[in-house]
């Protein structure tokens, strides 16, 4: 460890150091290559490498180390992709496995039933080792994929502040990639809040540098969408999403406006424009995704509103039917027909009047029976005795007679 701590100062180390930058720019470019080739792990380890180079040479904030920090965050993060794609597919495969796995154990222990107890504890411990294995393994690589994400944001914030310190527009241009990249993780991570802070950084800074037809515009715009549709704004998702194909269309006018000043078509200007012209439908479609979200949303709430409004009610109605069915008098029904007896109000004070003819005695016997009073139909209406007989043989034969009295 002496020996390599002291290993800078030699005079060798310092000649090879003049080679760093030029060793750097080979590993850079080699990476980039990768980058566009699709071998993300080759990209990955190129950039550590430049990074690395450049870093002891320079320290980890200088200026030249930004670019490598930025393509190695960069392909961090496209590893890390790649990496939760394979663990998917991974993970559906054993799923698929071990279901038939179980399939076929279930088809041997109902041909064998000899020694099931036996069987079956075997088989449950064999089962119980696989997903233990499996979820080792998940975990493993759920870290790796943590790991990449927050490597790729620490390399990505180093060059982006490297790249915010410089006064350029080029460097400011730089910055807003570093922004747009960062962005990206945060989505990868369903961190959308900050993903949409980080687009909107970088919007702001090419908004203030680049033309209004310029294609990394439209770019930033789809991004910034996708993160609101993510977070269920999908009403700003909706406006980015159509802000990105307004800018398409202005690279679109310039672009064939180009053509017509020049009299001869460019090859580049022509296949951009038939670039641009595939990428309008894919647009469209995340509108329309948008839309349908948001309505799904909406019929969602309002489902939801109208059954906790519907508890609500039923549990009122449930509970007016109960104290109208104690209200309603006795020997009527509902719907208001009258059967023998009219009010229950009326048997309930008549029932009270037998004390006080007990208490009279006999002088209420020697009084002349009056004339019995006539009610509004010119029919005589029945005495207090003669109601408080027929409530009590109605009892009898009227169970609910009791718990309307009750509720009375």
């Amino acid at each position: 460890m002496a020996e390599d701590s002291a290993a800078p100062s030699t005079s060798a180390d310092t000649t090879e150091s003049m080679d760093v930058d030029g060793e750097a720019k080979k590993l850079l470019g080699l990476g980039q290559k990768n980058l566009v080739m699709g071998d993300i792990p080759a990209a990955v380890n190129a950039f550590q490498e430049a990074a690395s180079l450049l870093g002891k040479k320079y320290g980890e904030t200088a200026n030249e180390c930004a670019e490598a920090f930025f393509y190695y965050g960069k392909s961090l993060l496209e590893l890390a992709r790649m990496e939760n794609g394979v663990l998917g597919n991974a993970l559906e495969g054993v799923q698929v496995e071990e279901e038939e796995e179980k399939t076929e154990d279930l088809m041997v222990e109902s041909a064998d039933n000899i020694d099931e107890t036996e069987g079956s504890d075997e088989e449950d411990k064999a089962e119980e080792d696989k997903e233990n294995d499996s979820t080792v393994e998940e975990k493993e690589s759920e870290e790796d994929e943590v790991g990449n994400l927050e490597l790729a944001w620490d390399m990505l914030e180093l060059a982006k502040v490297i790249y915010k310190r410089q006064d350029t527009k080029e460097a400011q241009l730089h910055a807003a990639q570093a922004h747009l990249k960062l962005g990206e993780v945060s989505i990868e991570s369903e961190n959308y809040i900050q993903a949409v802070e980080e687009f909107h950084s970088c919007l702001t800074l090419q908004q203030k540098y680049l033309e209004a037809h310029d294609r990394l515009l439209a770019e930033t715009h789809y991004h910034l969408g996708l993160a609101y549709h993510y977070n269920n704004q999908y009403d700003e998702a909706v406006l980015q999403f159509t802000k990105s194909m307004e800018v398409i269309d202005k690279r679109m006018v310039m672009l064939t406006e180009r053509l017509r000043v020049k009299g001869e078509g460019s090859t580049e200007d022509e296949k951009e424009i038939e670039e641009l012209k595939g990428l309008l439908p894919e647009i469209k479609e995340k509108i329309e995704d948008s839309k349908e979200s948001q309505k799904s949303a909406r019929m969602t709430e309002m489902a939801l509103k109208a059954t906790l409004v519907g508890g609500s009610s039923s549990s009122f109605s449930q509970g007016t039917e109960s104290s109208l069915a104690s209200t309603i008098p006795v020997g009527q029904t509902a719907d208001g027909t009258s059967q023998c007896i009219t009010d229950i109000s009326h048997l309930v004070r008549k029932k009270r009047k037998p004390e006080e003819e007990t208490q009279q005695g006999d002088n209420e016997a020697k009084k002349s029976k009056p004339e019995p009073a006539v009610n509004g139909g010119g029919d005589a209406a029945p005495s207090g005795n003669e109601v408080a007989e027929k409530m009590e043989e109605e009892t009898e034969g009227r169970p609910q007679v009791e718990t309307v009295q009750s509720a009375v």
